[in-house]
């Protein structure tokens, strides 16, 4: 049984029926927007996280660069 299987007893009018159907709808139509808005904030929370890990791995590969860069120049001097 339904958990709104008692209020459909309950009234017994086709009205009802029509009015908690279009609730239902409703209901439905708004989670679906509420999902499409969380699909969207993690496609763009994964995109943030992915360009942070390109910038930071740009940064090692400098750091790194010039840390081999001083110490060829330290060792040759």
């Amino acid at each position: 049984m339904a958990a709104t299987a008692w209020m459909g007893q309950r009234l017994g009018s086709r009205a009802a029926r029509a009015v908690l159907r279009d609730r239902r709808r409703a209901k439905a139509r708004k989670r679906g927007w509420s999902r499409d808005i969380a699909r969207l904030m993690l496609v763009a929370s994964v995109l943030v996280l992915g360009v942070l890990a390109v910038e930071i791995g740009r940064k090692a590969v400098t750091i790194l660069s010039h840390n081999a860069a001083q110490n060829s120049v330290e060792i040759a001097g």
